[in-house]
């Protein structure tokens, strides 16, 4: 693949008839002549205030607006970055500020959310143009995604056209698609994985589908059976949306679905198998990557989840373009088998951070050729596959003791009834700095139960002093789709 690709989606004019994208909202749905044609009349209006190099933000709720964004940002040379148009004025402000946009592309109804230069998006068509934009290079930005900022800030993460070409190879070789697929995208287009949905999808002609924001299972059930959707990508989390009491799964048709995507946090085994009851035949792709490195750098795949062992699927193994190192504190290769922290290099990995050099500096080390520090711990088991083991941020001291609170989290999302749960680190009046986990699910021993399980198969240290019980209403989910774990590390000091 070439940068072409951008030019090769958009100039698929020959078939009118070929459904590109779907609003899942609203039920409209655009042609691939007729996405050209809208982007095409949005570069033409783009082009006065950005060419290549420049930026241009978007606050739009997720629809074909943005799809159309994305691409006239690409075809003019420039990088698009997506903002989350629910945050607070102040934190959206924070975000423009830092990536400086030339231009930015807003929904009316979050104008006020803007102080500089904006263009509102216009469905009307324009006969299209021969005319091209932007010379592209490889190193040139495609696009900049905010992290999370779990460690201080917001970090835009710099993301180039060689790492997407990079990434849309590797997965394309790995998994393989056709013609015909159909691709229901659940992630917001803030979020990475939304890469994947989008750009995989019309790389060989299909269809994607754009789910508006997240907030029943039902959403995610219906337009899988109305669009016959045939992949989709979904949080651990929203699969537990999929299997809980007021899902109706049950009642749907999902014959079409034949690859489920997940990540994102750690899944258990467990749920997967429920899953594989209500929709057999599947194959599962485990997909692993910080948005540093283009979402999926490793992938792991499976089409027999019931006689998988373990708690756990393997993270798998490198895309081919990507080269990994499983390397301890100073940075050398631990012995086969040994668990290290993985360093991930190729042109998957980022350009940097968005006005954020030091930052970069921290994360980005030169061995033989660069490498993203991903604070991931992992080994290899038998068969070569990368296992996660923990993060080097929840990996804290309890009575002398290293303790990973990922690995409390997974002995407790073994019990049935745990829907979800989130460990953090608190100081207790007795046992001093001890664990408070809380629980998603319906427990009326209030975590008693819980706890007696736990102590059978942790040591004594990692059994949480603490258990919080909280219902669906107490805490929600992120934008992503994952457990506000902010949330509950703010409850950890009242609850």
């Amino acid at each position: 693949m070439t940068l072409r690709f951008v030019d090769e989606v958009l100039d698929r004019l020959d078939d009118e008839d070929a459904v590109a994208a779907g609003d899942v909202a609203t039920g409209a749905e655009v042609s691939y002549r007729t996405l050209a044609r809208r982007t095409q009349a949005l570069t033409d209006r783009l082009a006065p205030h950005v060419g290549r190099h420049g930026t241009v933000a978007m606050v739009l709720d997720k629809s074909i607006d943005s799809v159309v964004c994305m691409w006239a940002a690409l075809r003019l040379g420039a990088r698009y970055v997506p903002i989350d148009e629910s945050l607070p004025p102040a934190r959206v402000a924070l975000l423009l500020d830092t990536c400086r946009p030339a231009v930015t592309v807003v929904h009316p109804q979050h104008r006020h959310l803007v102080a500089g230069p904006v263009v509102i998006p216009d469905e009307a068509e324009a006969d299209y143009l021969a005319s091209q934009y932007g010379d592209r290079d490889p190193d040139d930005q495609a696009y900049v995604i905010f992290t999370s900022g779990s460690t201080g800030g917001p970090k835009g993460v710099m993301i180039s056209h060689r790492s997407v070409c990079a990434l849309l190879e590797g997965v394309q070789e790995v998994v393989g698609f056709a013609e015909g697929m159909r691709y229901l995208n659940v992630a917001p287009l803030f979020f990475d994985a939304s890469v994947v949905d989008l750009y995989s999808t019309f790389l060989v002609g299909g269809s994607v589908h754009l789910l508006p924001r997240l907030s029943m299972a039902g959403q995610v059930t219906q337009a899988l059976e109305r669009w016959r959707i045939t992949d989709t990508l979904l949080v651990p989390s929203v699969i537990r949306m999929l299997l809980g009491r007021f899902s109706d799964i049950d009642r749907r048709d999902l014959s079409a679905l034949r690859r489920l995507w997940f990540g994102g946090e750690s899944c258990p085994v467990s749920l997967l198998r429920a899953l594989d009851k209500k929709v057999p035949g599947l194959t599962y792709v485990h997909g692993y990557g910080p948005t540093e490195t283009t979402h999926s750098a490793t992938l792991y795949l499976t089409d027999d989840i019931a006689s998988h062992e373990g708690e756990y699927l393997p993270i798998g193994t490198p895309l081919p373009a990507v080269d990994v190192l499983v390397v301890d504190d100073d940075l050398r290769p631990v012995p086969d088998g040994g668990t290290g922290e993985l360093l991930i290099g190729g042109p998957q990995v980022m350009v940097g951070y968005c006005e954020e050099p030091a930052k970069t500096d921290e994360v980005l080390v030169t061995l033989d050729k660069r490498y993203y520090r991903s604070g991931d711990f992992v080994h290899r088991d038998a068969a070569g596959q990368l296992v996660f083991v923990g993060r080097r941020d929840d990996a804290v001291k309890i009575a002398g003791n290293l303790v990973h609170t990922s690995e409390v989290e997974a002995a407790a999302l073994a019990v049935d009834w745990v829907g979800d749960c989130c460990a953090v680190v608190t100081e207790h009046p007795v046992a001093g700095r001890a664990i408070t986990l809380f629980v998603l699910g319906d427990d009326p021993d209030g975590g008693d139960a819980l706890r007696d399980e736990l102590a059978r198969v942790l040591p004594a240290y990692m059994v949480p002093a603490r258990i919080v019980v909280v219902g669906e209403g107490d805490v929600g989910l992120t934008p992503t789709g994952k457990l506000d774990r902010g949330r509950l590390r703010d409850l950890a000091g009242t609850a």
